[in-house]
């Protein structure tokens, strides 16, 4: 399964069960349902490799590197949910961390 991550050549996102493990650097961008995975609702994560800014639901892990810079509101036709704006860190920021 690892494989399929490491693709370059890969479609940008994935689709991954709420049960399964997230791979370290990803972040999820929605959930939805699929019947491919156990339960019922939004059982499923949509995930994919942040770029430099990538809006993430609000239980997104942030990947090292990256810092939250503001909520975000995520808009699925007519489904609202609050997420947050994550961007990759500069040479600045970690003069500030200093």
């Amino acid at each position: 399964m690892a494989d399929r991550f490491d693709n370059p050549k890969a479609r940008k996102n994935r689709v991954i069960c709420a049960s399964a493990t997230m791979p370290e650097g990803w972040v999820v961008i929605g959930e939805h349902h699929s019947p491919a995975c156990e339960g019922e609702g939004a059982n499923a994560r949509v995930i994919k490799q942040p770029g430099r800014r990538e809006v993430v639901t609000a239980d997104s892990p942030v990947p090292e590197g990256y810092r939250r810079v503001k909520e975000a509101e995520i808009t699925a036709g007519e489904v609202k949910a609050m997420g947050w704006l994550i961007e990759r860190k500069t040479n600045r920021d970690a003069d500030k961390e200093k």
